[in-house]
């Protein structure tokens, strides 16, 4: 809350602090890169929602062909963000320096990235192709040294617990509390 008004939803919140606060701006000062980064969010819904439908599917019945189709959408959608980073020449979407508005947007997909045959166990299907996209590969070991990133980073043991929880119809939003 800031001067009586509640600020939520993590992009808008972002952009409020960033231009509320002092400090580190994250979006870039350049418009034309600015509007980029806007578009490639947008375009980051491809690689979210086969996400959640793989998270969500079973409310619908389905099963592991479904998965490892809507986990392939997501593959396919991230290659456009390898193709990106190559482009910038950067080790962020940022710059070369540290992290943006971008990196830190699309971050928290690529976190649990690497969960899903720890929640679907015997679905090799569902492991993250680390040798087809290593600027991204690269990107996220940089990103998981971020002091903004690494003060909140939960493993993937601990996602993975957090999404079998929800796969099994009973979400379990205390985890944390309970470690």
């Amino acid at each position: 809350m800031h001067k009586g008004q509640i600020i939520y939803e993590s992009l808008i919140t972002c952009d409020y602090v960033d231009e509320a606060y002092p400090g580190r701006p994250l979006h870039s000062t350049d418009s034309a890169t600015k509007a980029r980064d806007r578009m490639l969010v947008e375009l980051f819904k491809r690689v979210e929602m086969p996400q959640m439908k793989i998270w969500f599917g079973w409310m619908r019945g389905q099963g592991e062909e479904e998965r490892a189709a809507h986990w392939l959408d997501c593959i396919g959608n991230l290659e456009r963000f390898e193709t990106e980073l190559g482009l910038r020449q950067t080790s962020y979407f940022g710059g070369e320096e540290q992290p943006g508005w971008l990196d830190y947007m699309i971050w928290p997909w690529f976190e649990r990235i690497h969960i899903y045959p720890l929640v679907f166990k015997g679905e090799s299907r569902l492991t993250y192709p680390t040798s087809k996209f290593p600027l991204l590969d690269s990107w996220m070991s940089k990103m998981r040294q971020d002091p903004a990133v690494e003060q909140y980073l939960l493993d993937d043991e601990t996602h993975a617990q957090f999404v079998q929880t929800l796969v099994s119809g009973a979400p379990n939003y205390d985890l944390l509390l309970n470690q």
